[in-house]
């Protein structure tokens, strides 16, 4: 089975946006070492936390400093804040530099508040139900039969990719021939359903077309139980930060967690917020892992987590490469 990271560039508490990024560098270079398949990086604005507002360009830097061994990517692009053939042109440019290796994915989310999206739209319209016929333009463009046409033409174009979570998404993956990345993390329930209609309805616009799934989640693993639910204790407190609007400048450290005092409502949030992690020691979370993949029929899994330590977020990513005896391509 395939493992890839998506990687969200977090910034630690005592840290800076400039280490967050440093650190993401750091990790794809031992990722690509490890031999995972795939490592992307999200579209996150105004959120304080995570350091990866501009996929395009850290994609760029990423592809640069791995040795192309392993895929550089978006989990993705958010689709309503930017134009098809915006996208379309500069995902080009990234293949061209770097041919074989790129995978343009992208979303339906803003990646950000109402106020933050309005200044990124800068007074255009950014309509979801405009979301359909955005990804059926940014298609149509990658495959040359839209005008006017997308330049550079790369001889090997960009993976097109989907992130969904519902129904609805996984039908316009089906309709416009893409790769489904299926977020378990987002919404689990129904979840099989909504990857076997994807894969019955799949539209094929050339021979070599099929469905491909993918299904990412969030994972926490530590050496043991012991430091695996240590670990998954500041990722609750980080999932609770987001479902209460945000208060965090930073991912909290382990003393941080240690001082918090929650209501009992918080703890109902983090315990249904722990409900889309797969914690435990490194056996723990390969079986978890493979009873997903079985789940989903999915032969590639990727993997989300923050962490308080940058070391033992290095560790973690080691530890499940060697549980599934993982090597480069």
């Amino acid at each position: 089975m395939k493992l890839s990271i998506l990687d969200y560039s977090e910034i630690r508490s005592g840290a800076s946006p400039e280490i967050a990024l440093t650190e993401s560098l750091r990790l794809a270079q031992a990722a690509e070492q490890w031999g995972y398949h795939r490592y992307w990086v999200s579209e996150h604005h105004g959120n304080r936390v995570l350091a990866g507002s501009a996929p395009d360009v850290l994609v760029s830097a990423l592809a640069a400093a791995t040795k192309g061994r392993m895929r550089i990517g978006s989990g993705g692009v958010m689709l309503p804040m930017h134009s098809p053939f915006e996208v379309a042109e500069r995902f080009s440019v990234l293949s061209a530099l770097h041919p074989g290796r790129i995978d343009l994915g992208v979303g339906r989310s803003t990646g950000g508040r109402a106020e933050t999206s309005a200044a990124l739209l800068d007074g255009r319209s950014g309509s979801f139900q405009r979301y359909p016929e955005q990804v059926a333009k940014l298609a149509e463009y990658m495959r040359g039969t839209s005008s006017p046409p997308v330049t550079p033409r790369p001889s090997s174009p960009p993976e097109l990719w989907l992130l969904g979570s519902s129904e609805s998404g996984t039908q316009i993956a089906a309709d416009h021939g893409l790769g489904l990345a299926f977020g378990h993390f987002i919404r689990a329930r129904a979840g099989r359903e909504a990857v076997r209609n994807y894969r019955e309805r799949f539209v094929r616009f050339s021979e070599t077309d099929r469905p491909r799934v993918l299904v990412s989640l969030f994972a926490v693993c530590g050496r043991d139980e012991a430091e695996a639910e240590r670990l998954a204790r500041v990722f609750d407190d980080y999932l609770l930060d987001i479902a209460e609007n945000g208060r965090l400048d930073a991912v909290p450290s382990f003393a941080d967690i240690d001082s918090r005092r929650y209501t009992q409502q918080q703890r109902e949030k983090m315990a249904a917020g722990r409900q889309r992690m797969v914690v435990g020691d490194p056996a723990g979370v390969r079986r978890q892992l493979i009873a997903l993949a079985d789940l989903y029929e999915a032969d590639e899994l990727m993997l989300a987590t923050v962490s308080p330590d940058f070391g033992m977020k290095l560790k973690m990513y080691g530890l499940l490469a060697e549980a599934f005896r993982l090597s480069p391509a």
